[in-house]
């Protein structure tokens, strides 16, 4: 009966018949080696089962070179030897049975959140380290999502990775307001060097976050190739295993210092384990604080002293000192600062209003109606507002700084009605119309009181042909200019002194003037209104 193999025994299977293969084309146990990444007293074990069940034949004795022998390798799966089951030594029955009156023990610490290293130090047992593990594996133990494997090694060139990361330090209480705010800090490591830098902040908006990278950059001398990181809000708007989609202020800033952002994946911490690590000790260094006198500038003082330290002691993977790597190989790695600083912009996600503004800080912007209901993107530097929608650039504002003033709209995406009430230009072509000294007459009131105009004064001018034919209003005004009187009292003066109001015009008049004015058979209302008065 042939025995089911499992995947473990199907890949042994396959290596030792590649090792066979191998041998049969004269390949040495070096090169053999060298192509299948196995042990050589692994391969040498095979090749003498291969001898002994005649797969090869040596060709000289004492030279190591083989030829095929009388039997060939059977088809793949079959296993080119006989599978013995391994029987239990007395060893792992022994640590079983010494091991079992723990074993409830045991898994009422790993449910509480001990690790396999706390267990083992807490039991104090003769058993070594290695042959514990090994029961913990043969009692599936280790299949707890306490423990986990350890990463793939993270290897970076010099100048190559800058890993950044966010970790909230404590709560302190605000001596001013008596409220609870939170302090973090922000650290990156360089990854070829170790070099360590910490900012402690209270806040972790966009704004910070590139004052605290700009400083970064300035002590390094220089910008990493790339800067890794999670994908919070400030550097990433949608998070992706495959592509993420940066924040645009982000992706401006790389652009002007000129690295490349790494967003990594969500819930992959291990992939910027540099950093990650650095968390906990940045924490262990901050217990010597007095937080009951909390303040930016002592907290970052102390921190700045301690990490100085920290970057003069060996690191523990290169075994050297952090700033002695940097200073002697990745410091020239670096690319040069830009030669224009950065100026740091306000990013927000504003929807557009029904009546086609967009708020950012507290002010409105215009845009075109079509966006209206639309979320759209601000980004706000010190002199412009630059708004975006669907990835389209949709327009560009000076910032407003007046307090005073709190929206802002161009022309063309003004209604009729709002071009009306900021252009006076009409008032000056409905002056025209009653004579060239009226229109004139309106430019001056127009002109005068240093930006504010009394409207009044010019709706009371044009009002007067109800009652004054043009020609005498055109007159008064020539007379009132030429006599410096521009304003509406002395209008009236001249015009009751020198001119004749307008003969009342009867009904027949207004019908005549409304056929003229609006065609041979259009009748006015008094006509229809007669026809209701007759039906009644």
């Amino acid at each position: 009966m042939r025995r089911k193999s499992s995947k473990k025994v199907l890949g042994k299977i396959s290596v030792d018949r590649k090792i066979i293969e191998h041998l049969i084309d004269g390949k040495s146990v070096t090169q053999i080696q060298k192509l299948l990444q196995k042990g050589k007293g692994y391969i040498i074990s095979i090749r003498d089962l291969a001898v002994e069940y005649n797969y090869i034949e040596e060709i000289i004795s004492g030279e190591k070179r083989y030829k095929p022998g009388i039997k060939k390798l059977p088809p793949f799966p079959e296993s080119p030897f006989a599978i013995v089951d391994k029987i239990t030594n007395s060893k792992t029955i022994e640590t079983d049975l010494y091991l079992e009156p723990s074993k409830e023990w045991i898994t009422e610490r790993l449910t509480a959140g001990w690790s396999p290293q706390t267990i083992f130090e807490e039991l104090k047992t003769p058993i070594s380290r290695a042959t514990f593990y090994r029961y913990m594996h043969r009692n599936n133990f280790m299949q707890s999502s306490v423990y986990q494997k350890s990463p793939e090694e993270i290897i970076h060139t010099a100048g190559e990775c800058l890993q950044v990361d966010w970790a909230k330090l404590c709560d302190v209480i605000d001596p001013i307001t008596k409220k609870k705010k939170t302090i973090s800090v922000f650290i990156g490591v360089l990854g070829f060097s170790r070099y360590q830098m910490v900012r402690v902040v209270e806040s972790l908006n966009f704004s910070t976050t590139i004052e605290v990278l700009q400083s970064m950059f300035k002590e390094l001398g220089g910008v990493p190739r790339k800067v890794t990181s999670d994908n919070p809000k400030v550097f990433v708007t949608t998070a992706s295993n495959y592509e993420a989609i940066c924040n645009p202020g982000y992706e401006r800033f790389a652009a002007h210092h000129g690295f490349t952002i790494e967003a990594l994946p969500p819930v992959s911490p291990e992939k910027k384990g540099k950093v990650e690590r650095s968390v906990q000790y940045v924490r262990r260094l901050f217990e010597s604080y007095e937080f009951e006198n909390y303040n930016i500038p002592t907290a970052q003082a102390h921190i700045d002293k301690k990490n100085e330290l920290a970057n003069l002691r060996k690191h523990g993977t290169h075994l050297q000192k952090p700033i002695e790597v940097f200073l002697n190989l990745e410091a020239s790695k670096l690319k040069p600062l830009p030669s224009l600083s950065y100026e740091i912009e306000t990013m927000t996600h504003s929807k557009a209003r029904l009546d086609g503004y967009v708020r950012f800080e507290n002010k409105y912007y215009r845009i075109h109606d079509q966006f209206k209901g639309k979320d759209c993107f601000v980004i706000g530097s010190q002199k412009l507002v630059t708004i975006y929608s669907s990835g389209l650039l949709l327009d560009i504002y000076e910032r407003i700084t007046d307090p005073f003033v709190s929206k802002a709209c161009k022309d063309h995406y003004k209604q009729d009605f709002e071009k009306t009430l900021k252009d006076h230009g009409h008032y000056i072509s409905r002056a025209n119309k009653l004579g060239e000294a009226v229109g004139q007459f309106v430019e001056i009131i127009l002109g005068r009181g240093e930006g504010f105009v009394d409207l009044r004064v010019i709706w009371g001018l044009l009002s007067l042909d109800k009652k004054y034919e043009a020609s005498s209003i055109n007159k008064v005004c020539k007379e009132a200019i030429e006599l410096s009187q521009v304003n509406l009292r002395t209008i009236y003066s001249l015009l009751q002194l020198t001119q004749i109001e307008k003969s009342p015009t009867t009904i027949s008049q207004v019908e005549e003037e409304f056929k003229l004015a609006n065609g041979k058979y259009t009748r006015p209302m008094s006509v229809y209104k007669k026809h209701l008065h007759l039906v009644q």
